[in-house]
């Protein structure tokens, strides 16, 4: 059996093809299975961070505890020059700034600007409006 030349040409290129695709779907699959494997070294990483945060925050609770500080204060108070703080020390009446007789949410605070500022609450009746039923 004869097969026409063209017949050849075309196997040939088909076959070239698929050689070419095979060789494109491994590139493919291999840059993905990279990717995958980026982004789970990052969780890993941002686990690992996580818990050096919870830690850090848990020695940060102990190095602040104020029995740990007043004991502190107790041993070298005396070679820093340490004094107890009385409430007077941090402000009195002369060092705060005036109050204020009102408060006008639409002019002191832009947030609240145009917002209803009436109380609403899910657990509290809301009164009724007079002619509703």
């Amino acid at each position: 059996m004869r097969f026409a030349p063209w017949l050849r040409t075309f196997d040939i290129l088909m076959v070239a093809l698929l050689i070419g695709v095979v060789f494109w779907t491994f590139k493919v699959k291999n840059d993905s299975q990279a990717a995958l494997d980026r982004v789970a070294e990052l969780q890993r990483q941002i686990e690992a961070e996580r818990t050096e945060i919870d830690l850090l925050k848990s020695d940060w609770g102990l190095l602040t505890s104020p029995k740990r500080l007043e004991q502190l204060v107790e041993r070298y108070g005396l070679e820093l020059g340490l004094e107890p703080m009385s409430a007077s020390q941090m402000a009195d009446e002369k060092t705060l700034p005036p109050m204020r007789e009102t408060f006008d949410p639409n002019e002191d605070d832009p947030e609240f600007a145009g917002t209803d500022q009436s109380v609403k609450t899910g657990s509290v009746g809301q009164e009724r409006q007079e002619g509703a039923q």
